[in-house]
């Protein structure tokens, strides 16, 4: 965990050792970021018209969406933690 008693995005960023994008059709993105400890958070995007697909914007979103997905858990696990000391 941390040292501190708050999340960071860098630190969010330092638990991740994979990212993998998949284009699911012809307007969404799918971002799979695993953690250290195996474990997986998710994120979507998608555009309105497949004409304005954007593979660059779409795994930005994507990855935005999982890395969102992360400060909950973590949150608690600080917060679990700080509670325990």
């Amino acid at each position: 965990m941390t040292d501190t008693n708050k999340i960071t995005i860098e630190f969010l960023k330092s638990e991740i050792t994979d990212v993998k994008y998949t284009r699911i059709n012809d307007r969404l993105t799918h971002c799979a970021i695993t953690v250290k400890n195996g474990f997986v958070f998710t994120g979507e995007s998608s555009c309105v018209d497949a004409a304005n697909y954007d593979k660059e914007l779409g795994e930005k979103y994507a990855y935005e969406a999982a890395i969102d997905g992360m400060w909950m858990p973590y949150g608690f696990a600080l917060r679990q933690k700080l509670y325990g000391a």
